[in-house]
């Protein structure tokens, strides 16, 4: 909530200031490509991938960094499986804002799904049930990203 309501004046992107390190986030994995957990995720273990440059959509990446940027979604993809054994996977991307991108900043979203993620509170009061605070999922995920290797 003290995110939420927070008025800010800072105006910037907040995947390139994340990126600069002037906002704090849970990174990992950096480079041309950040790997970062969803502060407000859809389920455990939500990821956001997105580019070092701002770019707002995707066919402003050149085919090197497009193939990195699939690349990075599959190393998640594999250390996700490892840590959190999930059933199966959301991987998305909102570009612009019609599509509901709430951010400029191109980005996808990796969501593992379990089968369970979506009981009766989710679907009977629209509210969200995380079974497992999101800094406990964070620490466990970023042991499994230490190793750059899938």
């Amino acid at each position: 909530m003290k995110w939420i309501l927070k008025k800010s004046k800072d105006k910037r992107c907040l995947l390139c200031s994340i990126a600069r390190g002037k906002t704090k986030a849970k990174i990992l994995k950096e480079g041309e490509f950040y790997v970062i957990m969803n502060n407000f995720p859809y389920t455990t273990g939500h990821l956001l991938i997105f580019p070092k440059k701002h770019v707002s959509s995707i066919e402003e990446l050149n085919d090197e960094e497009l193939m990195k940027l699939m690349k990075t979604i599959k190393f998640c993809i594999i250390k996700l499986k490892k840590c959190l054994k999930p059933k199966g996977f959301n991987i998305g991307c909102n570009i612009g804002k019609v599509a509901g991108a709430s951010v400029k900043h191109l980005h996808f979203h990796i969501v593992p799904r379990s089968g369970s993620d979506a009981g009766f509170v989710e679907i009977v009061s629209s509210t969200k049930v995380m079974p497992e605070p999101i800094e406990k999922t964070y620490k466990k995920i970023k042991k499994y990203f230490r190793d750059s290797k899938p």
